[in-house]
């Protein structure tokens, strides 16, 4: 429950906006969960917690990363 209360989290649905961004954006890799990851955060202006340098290194893509 800590967690939760320092790191609030929002739900974000994988609807059509998202899914045509998938493909729309410059992203080093053709797995379609990683594009549709960082669509989900673009689409919903959102920072993507992750440890992919493919995403990582994608300058157009908020990220937070260790």
């Amino acid at each position: 429950m800590d967690a939760q209360r320092r790191f609030p989290c929002r739900e974000a649905a994988l609807n059509a906006e998202v899914a045509l961004a998938s493909l729309e954006i410059d992203l080093k890799t053709d797995d379609p969960a990683d594009r549709f990851l960082a669509a989900t955060a673009i689409v919903f202006d959102l920072q993507l917690a992750t440890v992919d340098r493919r995403m990582i290194a994608a300058d157009w893509l908020p990220t937070l990363s260790s």
